[in-house]
């Protein structure tokens, strides 16, 4: 996990559409991730969902 600037924000890159996440939000509006942030306890590029 890395940290920028020292402040309390966690940028990665989003494993759907490939833009920069802020604290498991896709900055990227078009990305499922923008909307419904990734969580902690997700993996990275895989689908949790069990409906």
């Amino acid at each position: 996990m890395r940290y920028i600037g020292g402040g309390p924000y966690h940028a990665e890159i989003c494993p759907e559409c490939g833009s920069v996440m802020w604290n498991g939000r896709c900055e990227n509006p078009e990305c499922d991730y923008h909307w419904n942030p990734k969580k902690d306890d997700d993996d990275e590029g895989t689908d949790n969902d069990t409906e």
